[in-house]
């Protein structure tokens, strides 16, 4: 007989690594940019080069409000047991790190290596001992052949192939000579392919599919603003974590 993780101990295990993620870049940020002429890019810093009170409240929130959605509705697609946990701290990591990185990109157009590389390890790491964990406990009933190990399973493989495909692009882009998806793109697809994929290998498409739609609402609505302008970027990192909150939140009603 399988326990599943409580619904009191699900929500806990996403808002209280947000939490400490959104508090530890907070507190971090000048060191974690390595970069005066970023920070210089940031709107809001306050004294001693951090966000102030306002920016602060939206970036945490907005970790803290993915989070419990993460926490609340996630649980639906995994195993219905304890080898869930280290998936749902994983994605409390990542919901964290979401507002940070969005406000990070959008105003930088780069995603730090300081934070990107710390949070795929933590995310791989605890998608690991989901591993083991669910191939320790007994299957649920239904279980294919990865039993309670299946969520976790899906994750590494989905974040194996997402890093693929968006470092062909990167190459590719680099060999056209055109600017694209960048290496901090690259990086961040692995914490995006592990969290979009705990509902299956299906939410790799509507990640994907995500994503692009968000990503030409911002081309279309700045083409609508400033007029047609040829080579116009925008930050991706963005686009890439909505495209992996809208695989976790819609994955277990979709798939």
């Amino acid at each position: 007989m399988t326990t599943a993780v409580p619904l009191a101990a699900s929500l806990a295990l996403t808002t209280v690594p947000a939490l400490l993620v959104s508090a530890w870049i907070w507190r971090r940020l000048p060191a974690l940019l390595a970069s005066e002429a970023a920070l210089r890019l940031l709107r809001g810093l306050g004294p001693g080069q951090r966000p102030g009170g306002l920016v602060t409240f939206t970036l945490g929130a907005v970790g803290l409000v993915v989070a419990w959605l993460a926490g609340f509705i996630a649980p639906a697609a995994l195993s219905g047991t304890w080898a869930d946990a280290p998936i749902l701290a994983a994605l409390g990591l990542l919901a964290g790190a979401t507002g940070w990185l969005c406000w990070i990109d959008s105003s930088t157009r780069r995603l730090p290596n300081r934070i990107v590389l710390p949070l795929a390890g933590g995310c791989l790491l605890l998608f690991a001992v989901s591993l083991v964990c669910g191939a320790l406990v007994p299957a649920p009933p239904g279980a294919g052949w990865a039993g309670a190990a299946a969520p976790a399973v899906d994750g590494l493989l989905g974040a194996l192939l997402l890093l693929v495909f968006f470092a062909a692009v990167n190459i590719a882009g680099a060999l056209a000579g055109r600017t694209g998806i960048g290496m901090g793109d690259v990086k961040l697809a692995l914490p995006v392919g592990l969290a979009a994929c705990t509902a299956g290998l299906g939410g790799l498409l509507i990640a994907l599919i995500a994503m692009n739609l968000s990503a030409c609402c911002q081309l279309l609505t700045a083409r609508l603003r400033r007029g047609p302008r040829r080579g116009a970027a925008i930050a991706y990192g963005p686009h890439m974590l909505v495209g992996a909150w809208a695989a976790v939140i819609l994955g277990p009603a979709v798939l």
